[in-house]
C-alpha cells in the first residue's frame, strides 16, 4: 500500500497498538478483564472418552443396537461425532470385540457395520 498509495502502513498486534493510539491503558484494563473472565469460565468437561476406554465401554455396551446401528450407519454422525468423542477408538475397538463375541445377528451386523468404520 505504501508503494501503490503512498500511504505509510505499520503492522500493530496487542500492546504496540494500543501504545500507537496512545491508549496504553486500555491495554491493561483488557489485560485485567481476560484474566478475570479466565477464572470464571467453567472448567471444560473432557470429551475424549477413550481416556478410560474400559470404563467408557461398560457405560455404553449395554446400548441398543438400534442406538449403536443409527450412530455407525451414518457418515457424518460418524465420522464428525463418534471420531470425536473416540479419537483414539480403543473404545470402538473394544466394542467391536463384544459384538463380534456375541451370538446375535444384530450384534454380528453392528460388529461388521464398525469394522468397515474403523
Amino acid at each position: 500500500m505504501s508503494k501503490d498509495y503512498n500511504v505509510e502502513t505499520q503492522i500493530f498486534y496487542g500492546k504496540p497498538l494500543f501504545d500507537y493510539l496512545g491508549m496504553e491503558d486500555i491495554w491493561q484494563e483488557i489485560l485485567y478483564y481476560l484474566e478475570v473472565w479466565k477464572k470464571e469460565i467453567p472448567d471444560l468437561p473432557e470429551i475424549n472418552f477413550d481416556l478410560n476406554a474400559e470404563h467408557t465401554f461398560e457405560e455404553i455396551k449395554d446400548l441398543k443396537p438400534l442406538t449403536f446401528r443409527k450412530l455407525f450407519s451414518n457418515d457424518q454422525i460418524f465420522e464428525q461425532i463418534v471420531l470425536t468423542l473416540f479419537p483414539e477408538k480403543t473404545t470402538l475397538k473394544l466394542l467391536l470385540n463384544y459384538f463380534e463375541s456375541k451370538e446375535t445377528t444384530i450384534y454380528k451386523n453392528l460388529g461388521n457395520m464398525l469394522r468397515e468404520r474403523l
